[in-house]
């Protein structure tokens, strides 16, 4: 099998995904990203198992469409249809006969664009693309307004490493849990969409309101990293893939407290390893992996008040509720794996090669 991935910038979760599927089929893959921001500066040498991944400012759309083309995949792969280049690639290759893939992190939020994207789908994105892969629930919506159903609407698009950060023993890490100091942590580019003023501002009434107040680990990269050091933060800085496992096992509470977030991978990651959450409404991934007082609790994205009441009652539990939060946690992130990842893509591209013959 040979598959062309058309991306837009690469993280350790996708690659992971990317993996499975070498390991279950074999695949060969042909791979275009987009360089990495600063502020999220992935180290790309960890990925060279999967081949040459090409710098996508290096080349032109012509040149992207001789290489895929003398490639001969069986499937394109491509993240959404941001990148105009990559899909008239896709357009040209489609008329061929290759199935084209998009995965998908859109909330449906009625915005005009979206409405604008609905309307004129039928003209552009269908005829681009032959099944959207999306996130979860509220990125389906979407996607059915768009016209997709069926065998090209997929679910899944995104899963953590899940062996890397899953917990061996869940009952191991809940024992041990109960003997160690507890931290609040937060992991993401340290921006303002992502929430970091409403965060430093509750952390520090926090601070302020207990008498032992528990750390918050912070570990991003981004222009607001003093925001979260003013309040007290201990700043760990831009950590790569293989260093978050750790980071999430000496957590007791993940808070991520978006203004945005499409989807929030890393909400899966902290919930693998049996991490309480502790998210804000826009946060895309909780509507799968967050049961307010299961495993959690949810807040309104902009409010203080209302994070500052959460970290005080992440605080105030019981060692024996915040084992079962730590519990739930890790069940609930079973959902979704790079092994789940790649028999949707495979049972996907065997559905549409049959609804096309």
């Amino acid at each position: 099998m040979k598959i062309a991935i058309l991306h837009t910038r690469l993280s350790g979760y996708m690659v992971a995904s990317w993996r499975a599927l070498k390991r279950r089929t074999g695949a060969e893959f042909l791979i275009y990203a987009w360089p990495n921001q600063p502020d999220a500066p992935f180290d790309v040498s960890q990925f060279s198992d999967l081949g040459t991944i090409h710098n996508r400012n290096d080349f032109s759309t012509s040149e992207i469409e001789v290489s895929v083309r003398d490639f001969r995949p069986n499937a394109i792969l491509t993240s959404g249809w941001a990148d105009r280049g990559y899909m008239k690639v896709c357009r040209k290759m489609r008329k061929t006969g290759v199935p084209v893939i998009a995965g998908s992190d859109n909330q449906w939020i009625a915005s005009p664009r979206q409405i604008a994207a609905i309307l004129t789908s039928r003209f552009h994105i269908r005829r681009w693309i032959d099944a959207l892969w999306v996130a979860g629930e509220r990125q389906a919506t979407f996607a059915r307004a768009l016209g997709y159903s069926g065998v090209r609407l997929w679910d899944g698009v995104y899963a953590c490493d899940w062996a890397s950060f899953a917990s061996a023993d869940i009952e191991q890490a809940v024992a041990a849990a109960r003997g160690s100091a507890h931290s609040f942590l937060f992991v993401g580019r340290y921006v303002d969409v992502k929430g970091i003023d409403t965060l430093a501002e509750a952390y520090r009434r926090y601070r302020a309101t207990v008498p032992d107040p528990w750390p918050l680990v912070c570990a991003g990269a981004g222009p607001l990293g003093q925001v979260l050091r003013d309040a007290g933060a201990d700043d760990r800085g831009f950590v790569q893939p293989q260093g978050l496992p750790a980071l999430m096992q000496g957590a007791s509470a993940l808070v991520l407290p978006s203004r945005f977030e499409p989807w929030g991978v890393v909400v899966q990651e902290a919930a693998a390893g049996g991490v309480p959450l502790i998210l804000s409404e826009r946060v895309g991934a909780g509507v799968h992996l967050l049961r307010p007082g299961f495993n959690g609790y949810t807040f309104p994205a902009g409010s203080v008040e209302h994070l500052l009441q959460r970290l005080l009652d992440m605080h105030a539990l019981s060692d024996e509720a915040r084992a079962e939060m730590m519990r739930n946690s890790y069940m609930l992130s079973r959902q979704y794996s790079p092994e789940r990842w790649a028999d949707v893509f495979c049972s996907g591209l065997r559905a549409l090669e049959t609804t096309r013959n």
